[in-house]
């Protein structure tokens, strides 16, 4: 077993803004139909028969026509039997970290290993996204190798950086397979493509009050008693479609069968998070426009964002992040009143879960890796307003649960949608990540009028500034 590492000394940078080719790269025809070509060998083997097949019609000797045929025909059926071989090579990719933070590095760490007859040397490359350039080569098997070991095979490593969250699609494998002779060859894939999760990164904001509460020292009111560890529990028999994590494990010991917790969130407040995901607000037009950030979905399309976009994101996190550690349960949703685990292709397995407890943050990052602005192609018959305002109705039900917009640009009249949406809630939040300061219209005026805690941002704002003047709004 050997380790060979491809430029071990440096990171693959990804650009920050640029089109990702997540799809698997189409394979040529040959890779099709399995058919191979000559090598440099081949063709020396094919054309000394061509020489031969020649000097036997000029001389006349039958002797010298049979090995003629020989030198023609081997290297013709060499490359017509590599239509029903098989490269025999097993590979497992693996990263560390399995899911990785913007702006960092990740090791991903290849082992290939043969499977039957000794599969000779072939040379290996990866594939990856295409703005990472030309995947790492490797040569199969390595010098080193040695085999009879518990886990033969050969180990190949490289790093990226990743500079934009979402989801990366790394690999496959391709090899250049030959007849045992190397008179011969064809392209093969030897794998599947990998998902890298990359997450957006979490800052953690100041221990400053929250807008729109007061308590004894500006910190959140007292009406929040329970911890969200310790919610007042009601149980009833497992369903399937019931996710794991929510049985209740003394209760399952006592019954001696499977039950499923039933938060009573009348003593733990909900906190909502809208992100509006609509691309009116995020993604302007003509000149001046915000530039397109793509989010990549594996092997799917990517995904539309923006710098104002992905601050509000990043926005959405650290302030998620901030109120479960006080004690609020976290309803991340979007501008239709959707989960963000029902429309980000890297949500979580419970498409209602909401984010509790000392994993909430981790939870959240994962939620929002893959999150984009809606497509420009989606078709809904109802309106936001309309499906948004009965989910807030439906989440929002207690006197101290809390709900914070984060918008695009907002005009006047959409402010006023706004509001007839919500309703008059007294502990709203709002920020408008506009371009300019000057973008707003009067929106952030409307909406303090109303008694909402507003302030208009820009992509290069302060969070935390922008959190302590809401608070001071208060």
């Amino acid at each position: 077993m050997s380790t060979q590492s491809a430029e071990p000394a440096e990171f693959r940078e990804s650009p920050a803004r640029s089109r990702w080719a997540t799809t698997e790269q189409p394979v040529t025809l040959r890779e099709k139909i399995h058919l191979g070509v000559l090598t440099a060998r081949g063709w020396g083997l094919f054309s000394a028969g061509a020489i031969a097949l020649l000097g036997a019609f000029l001389l006349g000797r039958r002797e010298l026509l049979a090995v003629a045929l020989f030198l023609l025909l081997v290297p013709l059926l060499a490359a017509f039997l590599l239509r029903f071989g098989k490269a025999g090579l097993k590979v497992s990719r693996t990263f560390n970290p399995q899911q990785a933070i913007t702006d960092s590095g990740v090791r991903v760490r290849l082992h290939v290993k043969h499977e039957g007859r000794g599969a000779g040397i072939m040379q290996l490359s990866e594939t990856l996204p295409e703005d990472f350039g030309a995947g790492p080569g490797f040569s199969y098997p390595s010098g080193s190798s040695s085999h009879g070991q518990a886990d033969p095979g050969s180990w190949y490593e490289y790093r990226l950086r990743l500079a934009t969250r979402g989801i990366y699609s790394i690999g496959p494998v391709r090899a250049r397979v030959a007849d045992p002779f190397g008179l011969a060859a064809r392209p093969a894939t030897l794998d599947s493509p990998s998902a890298l999760i990359a997450l957006p990164r979490a800052n953690a904001l100041e221990p400053t009050g929250i807008p729109g509460e007061h308590g004894s020292h500006g910190q959140a009111s007292s009406n929040r008693r329970l911890t969200p560890d310790s919610f007042e529990v009601m149980t009833r028999e497992y369903r399937p479609g019931d996710t794991v994590r929510r049985i209740h494990w003394p209760a399952t010991a006592r019954r001696g069968a499977l039950m499923v917790r039933q938060e009573d969130y009348r003593a733990t407040p909900r906190a909502v998070l809208m992100l509006d995901r609509s691309r009116a607000a995020f993604l302007g037009q003509g000149v001046g426009a915000d530039p397109v950030v793509s989010i990549p979905q594996f092997t799917s399309p990517a995904k539309d964002s923006s710098k104002r976009f992905e601050w509000g994101l990043h926005a959405a996190l650290d302030i998620g992040a901030f109120l479960a550690g006080t004690g609020f349960g976290i309803d991340l949703i979007d501008h239709r009143g959707d989960s963000i685990n029902q429309v980000s292709a890297s949500g979580t397995e419970d498409p209602h879960e909401l984010f509790a407890g000392a994993h909430a943050s981790t939870r959240m990052q994962q939620s929002l890796a893959a999150l984009g602005l809606e497509d420009a192609s989606a078709v809904r018959r109802d309106p936001a307003s309309a499906t948004l305002g009965a989910a807030l109705k439906e989440k929002l039900r207690e006197r101290g649960d809390r709900l914070v917009l984060i918008l695009g640009d907002t005009t006047r009249a959409q402010a006023d949608s706004w509001l007839e949406t919500v309703g008059t809630r007294s502990k709203v939040t709002v920020l408008c990540v506009v371009s300019r300061y000057d973008k707003d219209h009067g929106a952030i005026a409307h909406f303090r009028q109303a008694g909402w805690s507003a302030v208009a941002v820009t992509p290069q704002s302060s969070l935390a500034e922008a959190w302590a003047d809401l608070g001071k709004q208060s």
